[in-house]
């Protein structure tokens, strides 16, 4: 039986944004939203176990920077006022666990695609809402608005290239369908603006550069 062992660096320049990109609001005095996807970063260090020649498993730690920036738009007579962004700033460490085939494989050269579950633990939570938002209640803080775990489900494809009978190039895609509205449900979390996003499930669309390193003798 054709078994392989090893571990995996992965660095991931990644695109974050919450769901529905663009929505209108009941507030009177916001005419649209306009979620722009972020820029943001994610790493990994993954163990990595193959069977049967074709099938993988792999799981291991990795660290998410997620959110969006979004341009609230207004009717205010103030021009500077007309441009707001609203920052969303939710860093996770997230546990990956997926199943991998490889639908080609040479000599040197491998192609996998990948799915599975990744859950997420929350480090921070950030916002910029109080200081651009007027509203005549004092929300919770940011730490209480957001939920602290995020379950979400990766999927991927990553070609692999031998560099020696140690070491692999890796390079890849992977889109994170967030499946965990990141606003907490108790009413007093959500107020004014915020009650509108109906949608806050997390996306993460990343480029995959890594190495892989062969623990097998």
């Amino acid at each position: 039986m054709d078994r392989n062992i090893g571990f995996q660096i992965n660095y991931k320049p990644s695109l974050t944004y919450l769901g529905k990109q663009t929505q209108g609001f009941d507030n009177f005095y916001f005419v649209s939203r306009s979620g722009n996807k972020t820029f943001n970063s994610a790493a990994n260090i993954l163990y990595s176990y193959t069977f049967l020649s074709k099938f993988n498993v792999k799981t291991g730690v990795e660290f998410s920077q997620q959110g969006q920036n979004i341009n609230f738009k207004t009717n205010s007579v103030i021009p500077e006022n007309n441009n707001i962004i609203f920052k969303t700033r939710l860093n996770y460490i997230r546990i990956p666990i997926t199943i991998g085939y490889s639908i080609f494989k040479g000599k040197k050269d491998e192609l996998n695609i990948n799915t599975g579950v990744s859950l997420g633990f929350v480090t921070k939570r950030v916002d910029n809402y109080q200081d651009i938002i007027l509203e005549d209640i004092l929300l919770p803080r940011a730490e209480k608005r957001y939920k602290d775990k995020d379950l979400a489900i990766p999927i991927g494809i990553n070609y692999h290239r031998v560099l020696t009978k140690k070491f692999s190039a890796i390079f890849g895609f992977e889109y994170l369908v967030g499946l965990t509205n990141s606003f907490n449900e108790n009413g007093a979390s959500k107020f004014g603006v915020l009650s509108e996003f109906d949608n806050s499930k997390q996306k993460r669309l990343s480029v995959n550069f890594g190495i892989g390193f062969n623990l097998t003798k």
